[in-house]
């Protein structure tokens, strides 16, 4: 029987406007080597100048993963040498890190919550981008220096299915701070995982590590390939070694890349052009003040507070602006389940059918307050309260603007209806005595004769209140 050891170290590119220690812009997506300055790229006699705001969220991640803060941090010099990394070493942290004997909750489902340990968050630079196309390679600078914080696990996880929910809701948690977008496609969050297994009680095994991963499925698959791969050596007697592997997800499989550095190969000292920092204790009180209420939390509380199922609770706090708006269309008067139901149908339905997210809509909780009100008052049918949401989602208009230039408020007044469904009744005898010997599914032809004469507009529970009264008073 053998114990399996997984961990994970976590990359994620930090929102600041500009690099970590210059001033060039940290951008995705511009013209290769156009974010470059001397700094970033290595010339002789620069000075590197640390970007407070990459500071201040590196602390928010700390405090989020529940860290124990160094009194100093130190930053230390990474050597090695790789051509996309210009200076031949990179700025780091080794010994003193921001943070460090953190841990991170994992919700496994079914109220299982698994608590994984953070060995240490770190703040570095970024390296640059090769490209390969055929027998050249391109290098492209932009990305050298930009704020990377590297968050290290400790071997708990067990199985590639735990380490695929450990990063999705980590993924959700750095969202909901704000300090990355961690989109895994684009390389604003990497992840590399190290396993090993060995026979029960006897610890951790050889690790491999495994790269290449730009997907959190991915990751579950390439640490199962690896789980059986390790069995299949040992069981046959081998020894597993000590290295590097891709994963290639067109064959399924990893394959070796190079054998596994040690911290001893990176040779680390004091970055000799920047002090030790000292965060005091203003400064984090005021980093506190600014970590929300984390999605885990808020589920728990969501559920707990207005008693959400797990699945409806799950899905309003997917993000912090779903969150935001759910809680807020409540605090408003709105029913939880009202509120969910919209939500998680015909406001996700704009959001899938326009490619806009929430954060980037038009779309506010008294606004969904307001259209909520209007269909649970009969004054708009469902179907208008749809093409309203459609209306206020894409164009900051005001709910009750667009049904009265739409022309979309119900018929309820009981006189207006009860000629016209009279005229219907009288003109459908054949239905009319069909419903009063007990075929009550023929009142759905006169609703929609109803609803044609009165072009959509008539309240239904209005309408078929008349249609049930004026028949009994024909018997």
């Amino acid at each position: 029987m053998y114990q399996t050891f997984i961990g994970l170290e976590i990359h994620i590119h930090l929102l600041t406007e500009t690099k970590v220690f210059c001033s060039c812009p940290n951008e995705y997506g511009s013209e290769p080597n156009t974010n470059i300055c001397p700094v970033c790229t290595g010339y002789p006699g620069v000075l590197p100048s640390l970007n407070g705001e990459a500071v201040k969220k590196s602390y928010q991640v700390c405090m989020a993963l529940n860290c124990h803060l160094n009194d100093t941090a130190v930053f230390e010099r990474k050597n090695y040498f790789y051509p996309d990394m210009p200076k031949n070493y990179q700025i780091s942290q080794f010994e003193f890190p921001f943070g460090i004997n953190g841990y991170f909750d994992v919700d496994l489902g079914e109220g299982n919550i698994k608590r994984i340990r953070i060995h240490d968050v770190h703040l570095e630079e970024d390296a640059g981008k090769m490209i390969h196309s055929g027998n050249r390679s391109f290098l492209d600078y932009n990305r050298a220096g930009t704020p990377l914080l590297e968050i290290v696990t400790e071997p708990d996880l067990e199985t590639g299915r735990e380490a695929e929910l450990f990063l999705q809701q980590f993924q959700q948690m750095v969202r909901y701070l704000g300090v990355s977008d961690g989109n895994m496609e684009e390389g604003s969050l990497r992840c590399d995982a190290n396993v090993s297994i060995n026979e029960m009680g006897k610890g951790l095994g050889t690790k491999t590590e495994v790269k290449n991963l730009n997907s959190s499925r991915f990751v579950n698959k390439a640490l199962e390939y690896e789980i059986r791969r390790h069995r299949r050596v040992l069981k046959a007697g081998d020894r597993i070694i000590q290295e590097t592997r891709l994963w290639d997800e067109e064959k399924s499989a990893t394959s070796s890349m190079r054998t596994k550095e040690s911290s001893n190969d990176y040779r680390y000292f004091p970055e000799p052009d920047l002090p030790p920092y000292r965060p005091d204790k203003d400064f984090l009180k005021d980093i506190e003040s600014t970590v929300p209420e984390l999605p885990l939390a808020r589920k728990t509380r969501f559920m707990e507070e207005y008693s959400l199922s797990e699945q409806n609770a799950s899905a309003m706090t997917a993000d912090r602006y779903t969150a935001d708006l759910f809680e807020g269309t409540v605090a408003l008067g709105s029913s939880a389940k009202q509120a969910a139901s919209w939500i998680s149908g015909e406001v996700r339905k704009q959001i899938n059918a326009t490619g806009t997210e929430l954060k980037d809509s038009f779309l506010t909780s008294g606004k969904l307050r307001s259209i909520i009100k209007m269909t649970e008052d009969g004054k708009i049918s469902r179907d208008a309260g749809k093409k309203v949401l459609g209306a206020v989602f894409s164009e900051e208009r005001e709910p009750l603007e667009v049904v009265k230039e739409l022309g979309l408020e119900q018929v309820s007044d009981t006189k207006e209806l009860e000629k016209i469904v009279q005229d219907i009744v009288d003109s459908n005898p054949k239905v009319a005595q069909a419903i009063r010997e007990g075929a009550d599914k023929q009142i759905g032809f006169l609703m929609g004769q109803v609803m044609k004469a009165t072009s959509g507009k008539a309240n239904p529970r209005v309408a078929q209140e008349l249609i049930k009264n004026i028949i009994l008073k024909q018997e």
